[in-house]
């Protein structure tokens, strides 16, 4: 009976506690509101910042008002310079038909460490870019994407800099990641995770991506406003999900949509944001998200649009979120991974290049021209320039996948040769006849299509001179 009455009151304890923190939290939650979060995005999705493409002058007006943001609130820069921003040159695909740039360009990083675990992470990222203006000089200005992700971050880090100015500072440190290059391929998340991890990956407890939360999505059936639609919570740790769904039952109680939350959803959602680039290296990430519309990628995805309360509310969620990770005693647990079904394997660069050239298709209308660059095979229709192809992750031997596209590939080869003699007066006439036959199987939502190698012109091979001519030499 003790036994039994000592679990009820360390139960009891634990709840306590966990109303305790986040009643804390909601005095620091009450400065994220819909006001501050309209003017920060009149400014940060207006024509002033040229729909924000990478590299060009748009963007970096948005990445100066980042930074003067955070130090105007007295947050910290998180990269080692100390000036808020991580550098990069970065190699941009051209598309429909252009060619490719070189640009440079960077994130922008800022940090609330932490008082007992500041060597735990916190990221709380959103991207900070957009698909700049079009030939007839539309501006893409991208206030929902990723607009009110990027304006959700600041009043976010506003309310946990309030948190220390009270005392109440959280005990992991808290990042906010502003990357750059989502649009163009997740590249500012890929160069923070795979190039220059400025905070370890392994000291990082999670990953909580905002990315489009302004709107409703018209295509989904309830018809409640307040909603979010979450992807990835349980995916890599059951410990975050539970953590998510309690924050929300003891706060706002919105209705938490997974609509989207497979891995396998055929709008391949999870792939798509900036969150898939921390997932991919073992750490669980939770995507918020409020869905597509009629002005996603468009002219008119502009600020009078976004629903301001709805913002506020999702942005909240967020930080509580952040606020219970951040200040629980334990660490989130991650869950044991599953043994890998498939070879582990690295190509060599000759094998890679075993496997270039032209495919076709009698089924399919496209034809695509696979090359070996910088040690990775890539892919692109051959009416598209070089700039547009897509890097192939490798899964097996001769196995590849473009987990965006939701494609897989798996290269075969046969090769047989066949040698004929013709002896005549003017000498041995020898022919080789060497065929090899290339496939590549294109497997994409259970479909599997098969590609053939062109093959190049054949090459003649020369005669061999008769005996007599050999012995008049």
């Amino acid at each position: 009976m003790k036994k039994i009455l000592s679990i009820i009151v360390i139960s009891l304890i634990a709840i306590n506690f966990s109303f305790s923190q986040l009643s804390e939290a909601k005095k620091f939650a009450k400065s994220i509101t819909a006001k501050d979060l309209s003017k920060h995005l009149y400014i940060y999705a207006s024509d002033e910042f040229e729909g924000r493409n990478t590299g060009e002058e748009g963007q970096k007006k948005a990445v100066e008002y980042l930074r003067n943001y955070y130090k105007s609130i007295g947050v910290e820069p998180g990269d080692p310079d100390k000036d808020y921003f991580q550098p990069m040159t970065l190699n941009l695909r051209g598309r429909r038909g252009k060619e490719g740039k070189k640009v440079d360009t960077e994130n922008v990083i800022a940090i609330i460490r932490g008082t007992e675990k500041a060597d735990e992470y916190v990221v709380i990222s959103a991207h900070l870019d957009h698909v700049g203006v079009n030939e007839n000089g539309e501006i893409y200005n991208g206030a929902d994407d990723d607009g009110s992700g990027t304006v959700a971050l600041l009043e976010i880090a506003e309310a946990f800099k309030k948190a220390v100015e009270k005392g109440k500072g959280p005990k992991r440190s808290i990042i906010l990641l502003h990357v750059t290059g989502e649009e163009k391929g997740l590249l500012g998340s890929r160069y923070y995770t795979d190039t220059d991890p400025i905070y370890p990956l392994e000291n990082t407890v999670v990953n909580l991506n905002v990315d489009m939360i302004g709107r409703i999505d018209p295509s989904r059936e309830a018809k409640n406003r307040d909603y979010i639609y979450l992807i990835g919570s349980d995916h890599d740790s059951k410990d975050l999900h539970n953590l998510s769904e309690e924050t929300n039952k003891e706060t706002l109680n919105m209705t938490l949509d997974y609509r989207f939350n497979d891995k396998n959803d055929p709008q391949r959602f999870y792939y798509r944001s900036d969150h898939y680039n921390f997932a991919k290296n073992g750490i669980p990430i939770i995507f918020y998200f409020t869905g597509t519309h009629a002005d996603y990628h468009k002219p008119t995805d502009t600020p009078d649009k976004i629903e301001y309360d709805l913002l506020e509310l999702r942005t909240q969620l967020i930080f509580y979120t952040a606020w219970k990770i951040a200040n629980r005693d334990a660490r989130l647990v991650v869950d044991p991974k599953p043994e890998k079904v498939s070879e582990s394997y690295s190509h060599s660069k000759q094998e890679l290049k075993s496997f270039e050239g032209i495919y076709k298709s009698d089924g399919f209308p496209l034809m695509f021209k696979v090359f070996e660059s910088d040690g990775k095979l890539s892919m692109v229709p051959t009416e598209r320039s070089m700039e547009e192809s897509m890097v192939l992750d490798e899964e097996g031997k001769n196995k590849f996948s473009m987990k965006m596209a939701g494609v897989e590939l798996e290269f075969k080869t046969d090769e047989s040769s066949h040698e004929t003699k013709t002896v005549s007066d003017e000498g041995i006439d020898i022919k080789i006849k060497k065929t090899v036959l290339k496939t590549m199987i294109f497997k994409v939502s259970g479909n599997e299509i098969l590609f053939n190698l062109i093959p190049p012109p054949k090459e003649k091979i020369g005669k061999e001179k008769p005996e007599k001519d050999k012995e008049q030499e």
